[in-house]
């Protein structure tokens, strides 16, 4: 068999996704002769098997082979390539600028051509202002019709949807990756663009809270991954799924998830575990397993996907002014794009504020509530929520209470607990001295939360607080007082599960009725939460109320 026939099995086997066949085919040609177009086919191969080194290597000299043979075009796609590859997979920014200073020389010149679109997809990504991004996203689409390429085009329209989504256009933005979605799903495009699609929705769907239509998309990424078995697809999609488990409180599967991620990462593109490792050791540190949580970072101390985790280890130790100097750094680096932005701002007041810079703190503040009122996003307006009444409590302002009540109805709304009980802990601490009674029923319905979620340190720290507050270790339930006949009926219907909304439409209560009901009686029988009155029920330890 002749080469040719080798590189046309090798591009088959390609389109089906047989990153070894295609391999072998490749190589096969290559040993009878070294072609420019043998040596992209099997970089590419290389690549989808996670060998991003050697497919770096290959396809270098592919640029080289090309620009030998006088095909300027093809060796500025390569050129591209490279720089996509230096610049997002080995984190080299300096060499993939030098990259797309190649491919804009060789184009220069040249009729409209793919090229010139993806050169200017490849400006979009690089952009520092959303506006610029957007702008030069909608000029590679147009080429990428202009030239019938299906890829290009669905490429440029979901980097258009992310430029939308940075400059707090989120609805539009939604709209252009929801469509590019359809596109890549469709098997109207190749494997690359699928993957750009993917990676560019998921990740929108975490920073945003869509909570549903992130795990949508993870389904079909998960299945598009395992169909092509490209690993680093795979594992993107289980770290920002994470990301979303963690923020609705399934922490187990979210854990469960990141190892996954971590394993492909380890078996592919391992420059890029980081990601995973960041996300895993914020997990340990709301989990209060410091330890664990520094050891994972050791390593990764300059990376962006760590800062967060590093940030909050620094909180953690009670070292706000380091916290708030890597925050501020970050936020130097994603101020133009909203959705990176406002988690960096959120935790910034927190840490200015342990730090006493109040005003710094405001200021952040009303940063994240801009954010939050452009892009109409509840995840965000909870967030600002939040912090507006850290910063009001701070000041000793008497807005504070009512603040954090906006930030629990806000957190729950979109079914965050963590922040819900935290949002209840630090309200009752306004509380506190003034309302000890309400102070209570704030700090009992947070630790129920800590402590389903498994959350050591707020549960340490709400431990401080009951101590404050009079309330000391239960050793096991008592009755402390004659349940009401309502607090009877609200106690018969807790070991049936049932929410406090689900309660109140079966006494005709309203659900903050239902849940003062459960507060009061937890305080009565001396128990910490409703699943522990549950089982207090189910074991026939209740007794009736001898009082109507």
């Amino acid at each position: 068999m002749g080469e040719p026939d080798h590189v046309a099995a090798g591009s088959r086997s390609l389109t089906k996704g047989r990153w070894s066949e295609a391999t072998a085919s490749f190589e096969a040609a290559l040993a009878m002769g070294e072609s420019a177009e043998a040596l992209s086919g099997l970089g590419e191969a290389l690549f989808y098997r996670g060998d991003l080194a050697r497919a770096v290597e290959v396809r270098e000299r592919a640029y080289v082979a090309f620009r030998n043979a006088g095909d300027a075009a093809a060796a500025a796609r390569m050129a591209l390539w490279l720089a996509m590859q230096h610049g997002a997979g080995l984190t080299n920014a300096a060499v993939a600028n030098g990259w797309v200073g190649r491919a804009e020389r060789l184009l220069d010149g040249l009729p409209t051509c793919s090229e010139h679109g993806w050169l200017l997809l490849r400006r979009s990504k690089g952009a520092s202002d959303p506006a610029e991004a957007e702008k030069l996203a909608r000029d590679a689409i147009s080429v990428g019709h202009a030239v019938a390429d299906a890829d290009l085009e669905i490429a440029a329209i979901s980097q258009r949807g992310r430029a939308l989504l940075a400059h707090g256009r989120i609805d539009e933005g939604f709209a252009c990756l929801d469509e590019a979605m359809a596109a890549a799903t469709s098997g109207e495009v190749g494997f690359d663009t699928v993957g750009t699609a993917c990676c560019d929705m998921i990740g929108a769907c975490e920073r945003t809270m869509e909570i549903e239509r992130a795990t949508q998309w993870c389904q079909v990424t998960e299945e598009f991954a395992r169909r092509i078995n490209f690993l680093p697809i795979f594992a993107f999609c289980r770290v920002t799924y994470a990301g979303v488990l963690m923020a609705i409180g399934r922490w187990a599967d979210a854990e469960r998830e990141l190892h996954e991620a971590l394993g492909s990462y380890d078996a592919s593109f391992s420059m890029q575990r980081h990601m995973a490792v960041g996300k895993l050791a914020e997990l340990r540190l709301l989990q209060g397993r410091d330890a664990e949580a520094e050891e994972l970072v050791r390593d990764y101390a300059q990376l962006p996907g760590c800062a967060r985790a590093i940030a909050m280890l620094h909180l953690t130790r009670g070292d706000a002014p380091s916290a708030a100097r890597l925050l501020r750094r970050r936020l130097g680096a994603v101020e133009n794009d909203v959705l990176l932005s406002a988690p960096v701002l959120a935790l910034l007041v927190e840490a200015l504020v342990a730090c006493g810079e109040t005003d710094e703190a405001v200021a952040a503040a009303g940063r994240l509530r801009a954010i939050a009122t452009t892009t109409g996003r509840a995840a965000f307006a909870a967030a600002a929520a939040h912090v507006e009444a850290i910063v009001a409590c701070a000041r000793k302002d008497p807005s504070a209470e009512e603040r954090f009540e906006a930030a629990i109805q806000a957190y729950a709304s979109i079914g965050m607990p963590l922040p819900v009980a935290r949002a209840r802990l630090a309200l009752a601490r306004c509380l506190a001295g003034r309302d000890d009674r309400a102070a209570k029923d704030e700090c009992r319905l947070a630790v129920a939360t800590f402590e389903q979620l498994g959350a050591k340190r707020d549960l340490d720290a709400a431990a401080d607080l009951r101590r404050r507050l009079g309330v000391g270790a239960r050793v096991g339930p008592r009755i402390t007082s004659t349940l009401t006949k309502r607090e009877d009926e609200v106690l018969a219907l807790l070991p049936l599960g049932l929410s406090n909304a689900e309660i109140g439409r079966r006494l005709y209560i309203s659900p903050k009725t239902v849940e003062h009901h459960v507060s009061h009686i937890l305080d009565k029988l001396g128990l910490e939460t409703r699943a522990a009155a549950a089982a207090h029920v189910a074991k026939g330890r209740h007794r009736k109320p001898a009082a109507k």
